[in-house]
């Protein structure tokens, strides 16, 4: 091909000569010239006489032969070879920068054909390229904004401003992520960060609350190492949540919850199923007791987590039906099912044991916080909610910290739309909680309120196996924006190779043939177009620590991206132990009122004393000298068989009929005189005492058949054990009744009449709360 670029070239350029240089009849005498050799190579008569037109006209005769030697013809065949020579030089000098040019792309052409084309599909671009794509497309959404906005800005003078200043105009500035800018209002398409422990995920992590700090924006941090409350806690703005740590703030699930709806859904959070558990029967009637008891406790006006503890985790079954026998938790909680109504509670106290360390708000104490009240309060900028804890007290905690996020997540979604960024919700390992119901929710419906998630993970299994396999694919699908690390598993890597994306390429496949006779030697390209990853599951397993890709929603191509270690100054402790770690202290109502009553009177030293007027209508009732906690079924029977020891037995006081004055004292091996307490029953407490005398007598004769060797009804069982198949259910409940008053006579204490006519539709639940009397 070259040579015929020359050829080419040199044609041009000898015609142009020959029109330019050469007149008419010397370029008639070249052909004679050219005629004669020619008749002569071919053997004809050189002798042959022909006409010769000279320069000037004149025509002469002459021997074929001669033709060549003729001056006329010899000077015009000179000219012309000299046009020849001047072609050759001219053209090759033309030629050599084209023939040069034709290689080099030739060279070019054939690589290229040679070449994988990307046809379509994502994109794998250098960082520098996706950089000034990305700062472009911010550029042209500011000035948009700029200009269109509410009084509008010149965007150049904007431009200028700090940022504190922008921030306070509330001009959007965008985050970073791995050194690289978040496209326009990205953020709060959510970001998923994944990688094995030690990859970076928690260095950017850290960058990301830096940034939202200079932008005094709030977050709420789940925080399992301590890594952020060391470099960005500050008493004075933010909130530490941890029922292990001393800085923990007192809490209540009440100020959280307002309706019957609020209540469902920390039920759901607290107490978590399986979402590939289609029906959790066990789950849904333990969110159904503890709903129905927290709406119960509110109506007594105990709304503190030693309550629901007290209440609901430590009572007797009989107390808790007591409670419920008129909600739709009541059948859930019947002595006719005890067994299942303990196992119902036993998963409630597994989920929610948590709740008896979290400490209650106090008079004269930390004020109480509310998550609720926290995302609502807009004057708080730049305040962050940590939720710490450890893995030593996951087990624990687990449940409590699913149901803070939970809150903190819903109650977003309660404020008016905006387009701003307002809170930020990181988890550095979201499979680390149980399944949170609201999280899905969050990241579809989250960006419309100003919430922005990071979600951390380890591995794509470890979600699986909290949410379950659809939910998962989801989530990971819902936060857009994807930093990947460093994986140790091999579906985490194909995962994230998915999210780089794929691309269809045209790869040209080369052939050879070879035959008897080189000429029959061949090399054929055919062209195929396939669909390949950009990046392999195996180069991002053998990724090094702090280096991996970054994908933005949007169109953008992905790039390899390396973060940068920063070290930041320790600013606190990450967790600081509670001195004495043991559940709340249970305080009833009426103790409360005596407590602030003394406070008013100023001093603690006061005699206390039981009011003998009515409190709500009701009668008033013997006081305790302490609220006892009380007993399961198990415990009673316990101490009912205690009875048959003859030392066990204490004295039984049996009022006489109202009006005598007098008490009949039956007293056993241990007998005690009267008491101020004794002294001090009003005719309304000894009118209950004398309503019970008929079945304390029965009561005499079961303790006598016990000490003359009768067997006792069984009462060594766990609580919610079943009775005997041959007992009747009259016998059945004349032997509980029993046993609660063998359990009142080794107190030696009176009973109301709640303990035995619990099931009356005219029972006041809040005489027995107030005075520390519940079963």
């Amino acid at each position: 091909m070259p040579l015929w670029i020359w050829v080419g070239v040199a044609v041009v350029v000898f015609n142009i000569f020959i029109w330019l240089g050469l007149k008419e009849h010397e370029f008639q005498l070249d052909l004679m010239r050219c005629y004669s050799t020619l008749w002569t190579w071919v053997g004809g008569d050189k002798y042959h006489l022909i006409n010769l037109t000279l320069p000037g006209g004149k025509m002469v005769h002459l021997p074929m032969g001669y033709v060549p030697y003729h001056p006329a013809v010899v000077e015009a065949w000179e000219k012309t070879w000299r046009i020849v020579w001047a072609t050759f030089v001219i053209a090759s000098i033309v030629a050599a920068p084209v023939i040069m040019w034709f290689i080099t792309w030739a060279n070019k052409r054939g690589s290229d054909i040679l070449k994988e084309r990307h046809e379509r599909g994502a994109m794998l671009v250098e960082r520098p390229v996706l950089v000034r794509e990305i700062k472009a497309h911010n550029q042209d959404q500011f000035s948009q904004e700029c200009r269109s906005g509410t009084p509008q800005r010149n965007p150049a003078m904007v431009a200028q401003l700090s940022l504190p200043d922008r921030v306070e105009l509330g001009i959007h500035t965008p985050y970073s992520i791995a050194g690289i800018p978040y496209p326009w209002r990205l953020e709060q398409s959510h970001t998923m960060m994944i990688g094995t422990t030690g990859t970076g995920k928690t260095t950017q992590l850290r960058s990301l609350v830096s940034q939202l700090r200079k932008r005094r924006h709030r977050a709420v941090i789940f925080d399992l190492t301590g890594a952020f409350m060391e470099a960005f806690y500050s008493p004075e703005t933010d909130i530490v949540l941890n029922p292990m740590d001393a800085r923990c703030a007192p809490w209540t699930l009440f100020d959280e919850c307002r309706n019957y709806a609020d209540f469902v859904s920390a039920a759901a959070a607290l107490i978590p199923s399986h979402p590939d558990d289609k029906e959790p029967f066990w789950q849904n009637a333990a969110r159904m007791l503890f709903i129905e008891m927290c709406i119960k406790l509110q109506e007594l006006g105990e709304t503190n987590n030693a309550a629901i503890a007290h209440h609901l985790m430590q009572a007797d079954l009989k107390s808790i039906h007591s409670k419920l026998e008129d909600t739709v938790a009541g059948p859930l909680t019947t002595e006719k099912a005890a067994r299942m109504a303990e196992s119902i509670r036993s998963v409630l106290n597994v989920n929610g044991q948590a709740l008896r360390f979290m400490p209650d708000p106090v008079p004269g104490g930390p004020p109480a916080f509310s998550i609720r009240d926290w995302i609502s309060t807009q004057h708080r900028d730049g305040s962050i909610m940590f939720i710490t804890g450890s893995y030593n007290d996951l087990e624990l905690t687990r449940g409590l910290f699913t149901l803070w996020m939970d809150l903190a997540v819903n109650n977003l979604m309660r404020l008016p739309k905006t387009r701003d960024l307002r809170t930020w919700y990181l988890f550095d390992e979201v499979h680390a909680l149980h399944a949170l119901p609201a999280i899905e929710h969050g990241l579809q419906s989250a960006r419309n309120y100003g919430g922005a998630f990071v979600l951390g993970i380890h591995s794509f299994d470890k979600l699986v196996s909290t949410y379950g396999l659809q939910n998962a694919t989801a989530l990971t699908g819902l936060a857009r924006t994807k930093l990947i690390l460093a994986t140790a598993d091999r579906t985490t890597a194909e995962k994230c190779s998915e999210f780089i994306g794929s691309r269809e390429v045209r790869q040209m496949d080369e052939a050879y043939s070879y035959g008897y006779n080189n000429t029959r030697d061949a090399s054929t390209l055919t062209p195929r177009k396939a669909i390949e990853p950009l990046v392999i599951p195996d180069d991002i397993n053998n990724l090094p620590s702090l280096r991996g890709f970054v994908k933005f929603p949007d169109g953008f191509p992905a790039t390899r991206v390396e973060l940068q270690w920063k070290s930041y100054p320790d600013v606190a402790v990450g967790f600081a132990p509670r001195p004495e770690f043991k559940p709340t202290e249970y305080v009833s109502p009426e103790d409360r009122r005596r407590r602030a009553k003394r406070a008013d009177e100023g001093g603690e030293g006061g005699t206390e004393h039981v009011p003998n007027r009515p409190v709500n209508g009701a009668k008033p009732v013997l006081e305790k000298p302490e609220p006892q906690r009380e007993r399961s079924e198990a415990e009673r029977a316990a101490a009912g068989i205690e009875i048959n020891q003859p030392q066990a037995l204490t004295t039984l006081a049996i009022p006489q009929p109202a009006g005598t004055g007098e008490q009949a004292v039956t007293s056993g091996p241990r007998g005690v005189s009267p008491g101020p307490q004794q002294g001090s029953l009003t005719p309304a407490a000894l009118d209950g005492r004398a309503a019970r005398a008929p079945m304390m007598a029965g009561m005499g004769n079961a303790v006598t058949g016990a000490r003359s060797g009768q067997d006792m009804p069984e009462m060594g069982r766990s609580a919610g054990a079943e009775r005997s198949a041959d007992r009747t259910g009259d016998t059945v409940r004349e032997d509980r009744q029993e046993d609660q008053v063998i359990r009142e006579l080794r107190d030696g204490i009176a009973v109301d009449n709640r303990d035995h006519h619990h099931h009356g539709h005219d029972h006041d639940h809040g005489l027995d709360d107030g005075y520390g009397m519940a079963d």
